[in-house]
């Protein structure tokens, strides 16, 4: 705005719809409340409202002399007189909040009302830089990956993200190294840049996600967790594989009745922890093992460091930002990649090879136990999978994989009166026939006699 004098009624008209059409966006009205779009948890009355106006128009039209006109003019078109300048009115508000990415409007009509689109437009893509590069981030990734298809994975789904914005993937890089000074928070800082500061969420654990009161996460573009550790099964694990995959979660702010929204949120997680807790064929991460000679106190970390302090100085400049946005916007995706189902038999790490052989390992021996434990010979297929699945959290499609490699067989049979065949599983050395159980110290046993004086203290009681 550039105004020298504010005299005549013409002149302090032009002035009020100018002043009136840069704020009218940024407040909305509620049950008699007002609410600044970039606050909503804060509830204000009129007099708070007028006096942030004030301040903000003195900070960003200098230029303009105030006068008790042009202020009662602007604050009658906000927020007193009816008319159908939508955007020069504070308009009700539905109570709705959304992540809506590309749209650059902050307010969007529903209905007669307006919902909040929590997403704004990076302030690096507002220049006017055409140049694409990933300068010295192109090294850093170099360096920190330690195989080119890890690094090609990282940035296909980085690249994806940024240029469907308005979807979500639904799966998520797992950062692990059990060094520390490894450049897991630089990598952080780029995701972060890209996406913007204003979109993203940076959470130490996962307390903040997994809370009664998760709005403000949720309805971020973009959700970093840091040092990640969890336990298998647990109900924090359920919940953010729910998040990860879900195109609608349900989303709850203190006070206010929970909502389903659509969730285009993409995560990222980092950990000095293996992710054991992870389950044998997890499709929703992508687990980088970023260890390399550069951690604190290897023998290249002098160098290491300071190509990371490069890398943030680089950061530093939105140019190189965009810069680099723009490279990853024109990134071509290998036809392997897909953003919506990982690919794990094409694309599995080394660290995600070491923790399946382990996974399976641990968890056979574990079933191997609890089967001798019970000393059972034979067990329903519907008693097996309850127990497994309760007590060891073992997916049921695993069930039968599981008893294959320990040589129990399986089998169809009729037992107890029943006219209809039920499926039961066998120990080695053992068979059943015609409802009976034969083998070592088994001469023609009833089934269903067996099964019924299992002692209660069985693991396999039913």
């Amino acid at each position: 705005m550039n105004h020298k004098t504010n005299e005549g009624t013409d002149n302090n008209q032009a002035i009020i719809n100018e002043l009136a059409a840069a704020y009218g966006q940024q407040f909305v009205r509620k049950d008699s409340k007002f609410f600044d779009v970039a606050h909503l948890n804060t509830a204000l009355s009129r007099n708070d409202v007028e006096m942030m106006v004030l301040n903000r128009i003195q900070e960003e039209f200098p230029d303009v002399t105030l006068t008790n006109p042009i202020l009662r003019g602007v604050f009658d078109l906000l927020i007193v007189s009816r008319h159908p300048d939508r955007n020069r009115s504070i308009q009700v508000w539905n109570g709705a909040s959304s992540c809506l990415p590309g749209q650059s409007d902050q307010l969007v009509s529903e209905r007669g009302a307006v919902s909040i689109n929590t997403w704004t437009v990076p302030r690096y893509r507002s220049l006017r830089v055409n140049a694409a590069d990933f300068g010295i981030v192109g090294d850093f990734l170099d360096f920190i990956f330690q195989q080119e298809v890890e690094k090609e994975l990282f940035l296909d789904w980085l690249s994806w993200c940024l240029q469907n914005e308005g979807q979500k993937p639904t799966w998520a890089p797992f950062l692990y190294s059990k060094s520390k000074g490894t450049g897991k928070s630089t990598l952080c800082r780029i995701m972060a840049e890209v996406f913007g500061h204003e979109n993203t969420s940076v959470q130490n654990n996962l307390d903040k996600l997994t809370q009664q009161f998760n709005a403000t996460v949720l309805r971020s573009k973009l959700v970093i967790s840091e040092e990640t550790h969890l336990k298998q099964g647990s109900v924090k694990g359920n919940s953010v594989k729910t998040y990860i995959t879900d195109a609608h979660v349900l989303v709850e702010q203190k006070g206010k009745e929970a909502v389903r929204e659509r969730n285009v949120t993409c995560f990222a997680f980092t950990s000095n922890f293996a992710p054991t807790w992870m389950e044998e064929g997890e499709r929703r991460y992508a687990v980088f093992e970023l260890e390399h000679d550069g951690r604190s106190g290897g023998p290249s970390a002098m160098e290491f460091s300071a190509q990371v302090g490069e890398v943030h100085a680089f950061l530093d400049d939105p140019e190189n930002v965009a810069r680099l946005y723009n490279a990853l916007i024109q990134r071509k995706q290998a036809e392997a990649f897909n953003a919506k189902s990982l690919n794990i038999e094409a694309y599995a790490t080394p660290i995600m090879k070491r923790m399946a052989q382990n996974s399976r390992q641990t968890v056979l021996e574990q079933v191997e136990q609890l089967l001798n434990e019970s000393g059972a010979v034979v067990v329903p297929q519907s008693t097996l999978v309850d127990r497994l699945t309760r007590v060891l959290h073992v997916p049921s499609n695993q069930t039968r994989h599981l008893m294959d490699e320990l040589g129990w067989s399986k089998c169809s049979v009729k037992w107890g009166g029943e006219d209809y065949a039920r499926v039961l599983w066998v120990k080695p050395g053992f068979m059943v026939d015609r409802g009976r159980i034969y083998g070592p110290e088994f001469d023609d046993v009833k089934i269903s006699e067996y099964l019924a004086r299992v002692p209660a203290t069985n693991a396999f009681a039913e």
